[in-house]
């Protein structure tokens, strides 16, 4: 009996055009609970909706076509606008993720009923919470996160795409997958949907809201600002790093399983040495915020709409303790390399913030002493680097921060180390394009300085 209900909603579906007159107002949450699992996937199918792939062949014609320059594939770059136009939209489409050659990850895109292909949208990814204990994405995992979504209800309002990602434990950002599924599935969805590149969110609750917080600290190039929701710190932060987005915490004073003031500290301290770092307290509210999510949400919608990356920022200052060039890619156009066993130099900082564990302990964090250290600054066609702890310092020049006509210096630790002009790389622009898909962030070639001391 079941399998004629679900076959009969089927048909309804897709065969009768109900599908076509209600698009921009299914239910998705009846259907994931309604329809089995094989109709779900039916309906998920991006091939049903024209938004299964885009040609992007002319890339590598025009990197390959003799006639077209270095200034002239970076406008074409730039300005791509060509995305296939969704048959409906209102709808949710599965995709996947090879991240090795045995593991491969589905994540969900939804398409809100007023997307323009010819337009750039926002985009939101919404990490959910519970899922850091578990080593295996559950079978059912479509069904799950939609029905594990306050963010959803808000994303037509708002004119929102949602990457919904699929996740176990592999995937958390500092483990063995998870800054490459973050990064590709981002690039993946800017491939077939006009994406505005300056306005890429990343938001998460609990388990997903420490997700937040080490992308913040980490990998925070993609994104405009991070919104944790009532999510802990877990590892022990690079404070500098959280000074070059903005984040915006909400935190229930209530939380059964974090102290608000763990949080609420080291906002604090990272807004005292020049972050920008919003702490919002839910007073008397606990952990699980769904019965209170309006208390929140239509607060962290209204500020990403009005928020913007800004992509190209002339000041940048990056820590790390350690090197994985082929992850971790740095900070825009940042990337260093680490050397521990070198003697700290008169630049390097330490400190101590007083601040509390998420028990609510509390407790001094010493923070700086074995961690490679850079404060970048472009001026006057110069790039003006600090270095302490690093052995090597990859700069990737943009156009439109410095001017090609003239040759570009390097200052490191105030000795004058490069001095030439920087010609237009073809093929690595491309490259990097097609690695990110960030038409904001468009990188021509790179200049690679040694740090002796």
């Amino acid at each position: 009996m079941t399998d004629i209900k679900n076959i009969f909603i089927t048909i309804i579906l897709f065969l009768s055009g109900s599908l076509i007159a209600y698009s921009q107002n299914i239910n998705w949450v009846k259907f994931s609970k309604t329809l089995d699992s094989t109709s779900f996937a039916n309906l998920i199918n991006p091939q049903k909706y024209n938004v299964a792939l885009n040609n992007l062949t002319d890339i590598e014609k025009w990197n390959q076509d003799t006639k077209i320059n270095g200034d002239s594939l970076f406008n074409l770059l730039s300005n791509w606008n060509k995305y296939p136009a969704p048959k409906k939209k209102g709808i949710i489409c599965e995709y996947k993720i090879k991240l090795d050659t045995n593991y491969t990850v589905p994540f969900l895109v939804y398409i809100p009923k007023n997307y323009d292909p010819k337009r750039k949208t926002t985009l939101l990814l919404y990490f959910k919470g519970g899922w850091l204990s578990r080593n295996k994405i559950p079978k059912e995992y479509a069904k799950e996160i939609i029905n594990d979504n306050p963010t959803f209800s808000y994303l037509d309002k708002y004119n929102v795409i949602e990457i919904f990602p699929a996740l176990e434990s592999d995937l958390m950002i500092n483990y063995k997958y998870g800054y490459k599924h973050l990064a590709g599935i981002v690039a993946q969805t800017k491939k077939l949907f006009n994406i505005d590149d300056n306005k890429v969110f990343l938001s998460g609750f609990s388990d997903g809201g420490k997700t937040v917080y080490m992308a913040a600290n980490l990998t925070a190039t993609m994104f405009a600002c991070f919104y944790s929701i009532n999510g802990a710190i877990i590892s022990s932060p690079y404070f500098p790093n959280y000074t070059n987005r903005p984040i915006y915490s909400f935190v229930a004073s209530k939380d059964e399983l974090n102290d608000y003031r763990s949080i609420k500290t080291k906002a604090d301290y990272v807004n005292k040495i020049g972050g920008s770092w919003t702490y919002r307290e839910i007073p008397n509210e606990g952990h699980n915020y769904f019965p209170y999510e309006q208390k929140i949400l239509p607060i962290l919608f209204e500020h990403l709409i009005n928020t913007n990356r800004n992509p190209l920022s002339n000041k940048i200052e990056y820590n790390r303790a350690f090197n994985d060039d082929n992850d971790f890619k740095g900070i825009d156009w940042i990337q260093i390399k680490v050397n521990l066993d070198k003697k700290p130099n008169e630049i390097h900082k330490t400190d101590s913030v007083e601040t509390f564990w998420g028990s609510g302990e509390s407790y001094n964090y010493r923070y700086g002493a074995k961690v490679g250290q850079l404060k970048a600054r472009c001026f006057d066609n110069t790039y003006f680097l600090t270095t302490s702890l690093i052995d090597e310092v990859t700069i990737y020049v943009s156009p439109l921060m410095i001017n090609l006509d003239l040759p570009i210096k390097v200052i490191l630790n105030r000795k004058e180390i490069f001095n030439a002009k920087v010609e237009y790389s073809k093929e690595f622009m491309k490259d990097n394009f097609m690695d990110n898909f960030d038409r904001g962030q468009i990188f021509i070639n790179k200049i690679v300085v040694k740090a002796d001391n």
